[in-house]
């Protein structure tokens, strides 16, 4: 996709969601939530515009528009990416055959770019994807690695809120009766993550930044595992 194309596609996007806007998101949310076989036309709409940001997003990406504080990309862009993830993770409970492969794709993008992705739509989408989590749409087991990752990216607010999500998982799935499978299944998903940053490093003297990034995140993985009785 060339600039042209996705100039196009930008304004085709910004086009496509003007009959939802009338509403505003906020309220369309309400009315959903309240009538779900009513707005089933929205929601398609909403998660199309959510589709086309992704991409469009990805496109320029690639592009290699960077700077300092993540992709440089449109933050038009960015900013309905980052609304309509958040959206759509409020609604997933009442459209779970429309929206089967939204929490993957949220997953999928924090794992693959949240190291580039600008600090504000990264905590967005990690704000979106503890939604689907505490909806239970999310298992706990299946994004423990993600988050605990999350907390190494020297981002304080994204730290703050991945590791406060992982103790809080933790203690509600054992706060009526210690589910000992699922603990042991998380057990080991932690102190593979300890083994791993135990390891000797591969980088050289100019990274040494990211060590101490690193060494955080370790300190950050052994907190967790304490919570895991």
């Amino acid at each position: 996709m060339g600039p042209d194309s996705m100039v196009a596609a930008a304004e085709a996007l910004a086009a496509s969601g003007r009959g939802a806007e009338k509403l505003s998101l906020s309220s369309l949310q309400s009315k959903m939530k309240c009538d779900p076989e009513g707005y089933e036309s929205e929601l398609h709409l909403i998660y199309n515009q959510f589709n086309s940001s992704l991409e469009l997003f990805q496109k320029q990406a690639a592009m290699s528009f960077t700077s300092v504080t993540g992709i440089g990309s449109d933050p038009t862009v960015a900013k309905d990416l980052g609304d309509r993830a958040m959206f759509l993770s409020h609604v997933t409970p009442f459209y779970p055959k429309h929206l089967t492969d939204f929490p993957r794709k949220l997953a999928d993008l924090l794992r693959c770019a949240a190291r580039t992705l600008p600090s504000g739509l990264r905590c967005h989408l990690t704000h979106a994807l503890i939604l689907l989590a505490n909806r239970k749409v999310v298992d706990v087991g299946e994004t423990l690695s993600l988050f605990m990752e999350l907390q190494i990216l020297g981002d304080r607010t994204l730290k703050k809120l991945a590791f406060d999500h992982v103790v809080h998982s933790i203690r509600r799935m054992n706060q009526k009766h210690k589910n000992e499978a699922k603990n042991r299944a998380l057990q080991n998903v932690l102190f593979g993550l300890l083994q791993e940053k135990s390891k000797p490093p591969r980088y050289s003297s100019e990274q040494k930044e990211k060590e101490s990034k690193t060494t955080t995140g370790h300190t950050q993985h052994e907190k967790a595992a304490a919570h895991v009785i």
